[in-house]
């Protein structure tokens, strides 16, 4: 049997109670296209099953063997979606619904904006005085206007009430508190035995400014200070601070990677291949997530990511996202300043605090573009 769901993904809630509910009459979901939103069924026994819709980076159809362990089974998917089920109805271990939560806001936010430029035509806004008088019988940007307002208006309440199923229904994988910036178990020595390290030179600190906008010089200073004797140990809970430990030489894979939706599947998976998570930036949205791996002298180099193209994407992404709205920030305040020197002479004494944002925001800028520019040529050397 062949079902089309086209706006499947409007609410994956009332999708996946629609699969559950084909599985409960002997329909078993085999394979799912995203688009158009069509997804095939075989005829089997009815069973009582719940079904969740995911979406995760390269997964290809199949669930992170974290969500596998807690009973949920892959059934079919994608590139970056899968959808598994799970015959224990009343499990805690869900996988969440935070990708879905922020495409949700942001649709939002979209239609709202949209819906606004609209209402500016429907009270016409923009028009002359005579024109108005007439405008409600003589002008057709009135009728097309409140069409597509109340179009917008339907798909706003739509979308809200989207959102409120997903905040009810979302529930945590719980299996290992992503919440935290640093993993408890990282923490191997206790506060005493890490002032007693310092004192004695068994433990040192680095705090390089903005390494997070320059991830692979970072990677680099940590791979190497771990083949001359000082291993990584913890960031600070800020991750601002590097803390590395005395210890015998060994090959250390950093990896400093650049989200832009962190979900627990991602950190699911990337425990799942062998890395250990080592710090998680308090933004879920935007965030960088450290990873490490030690290997030997008999063992290649780990890659984290294995192609060469989303290596250059997530560089992309940091460029775009924070690189160049940085130096746009910090060249808007240049201009705000010359602008308006002359009416701010009696509070010249925030003009410092101007000039180090403009200095902090231009340096970081320029670190975060300047990584996507090294990534862009070692790209081309490769495939050249």
């Amino acid at each position: 049997m062949i079902k089309f769901i086209p706006f499947w993904s409007w609410d994956v809630t009332i999708t996946e109670k629609k699969l559950a509910e084909l599985e409960g009459s002997g329909y078993h979901l085999t394979s799912f296209s995203p688009f158009p939103g069509i997804f095939k069924f075989e005829e089997g026994e009815k069973r009582e099953v719940i079904y969740r819709i995911c979406r995760l980076k390269n997964c290809c159809g199949t669930a992170p063997k974290g969500v596998a362990a807690n009973g949920w089974e892959s059934v079919c998917g994608s590139r970056n979606i899968y959808i598994a089920r799970n015959s224990d109805i009343h499990t805690k271990n869900i996988p969440s619904y935070k990708f879905w939560q922020t495409a949700n806001r942001i649709t939002i936010l979209v239609l709202v904006f949209t819906f606004c430029y609209f209402l500016g035509f429907l009270f016409g806004f923009g028009s002359s005085s005579a024109e108005k008088d007439v405008f409600v019988l003589e002008n057709g940007r009135f009728i097309s206007s409140a069409v597509v307002d109340i179009i917008l208006l339907i798909l706003i309440l739509f979308a809200c009430k989207t959102n409120k199923n997903l905040s009810k229904t979302n529930a945590d994988l719980r299996l290992s508190g992503f919440a935290k910036t640093i993993p408890k178990e990282n923490f191997t020595y206790s506060k005493e035995e890490e002032k007693r390290m310092l004192k004695s030179g068994e433990m040192i600190k680095r705090s390089p400014l903005g390494w997070f906008y320059a991830p692979d010089k970072t990677e680099k200073m940590v791979e190497d200070m771990a083949l001359s004797g000082w291993k990584f140990y913890r960031f600070d809970e800020m991750g601002t601070t590097f803390y590395f430990i005395k210890s015998e030489p060994c090959r250390l894979k950093f990896v400093v990677d650049f989200q832009s939706e962190a979900s627990d599947e991602y950190y699911l998976q990337g425990r799942d291949d062998g890395w250990k998570l080592q710090f998680t930036s308090m933004m879920r949205t935007m965030c960088f997530v450290v990873w490490s791996r030690e290997y030997s002298e008999n063992e290649d180099c780990p890659e984290f990511y294995t192609d060469n193209a989303t290596i250059l994407k997530r560089a992309q992404r940091m460029a775009f996202t924070l690189g160049f709205p940085m130096l746009f920030f910090a060249a808007f305040v240049v201009w705000f300043v010359i602008a308006f020197i002359a009416t701010i002479t009696e509070y010249i004494w925030i003009l410092p605090l101007f000039i180090l944002i403009t200095a902090e925001y231009s340096v970081f800028g320029i670190k975060a573009i300047g990584f996507y520019l090294r990534m862009r040529k070692k790209h081309k050397q490769n495939n050249s």
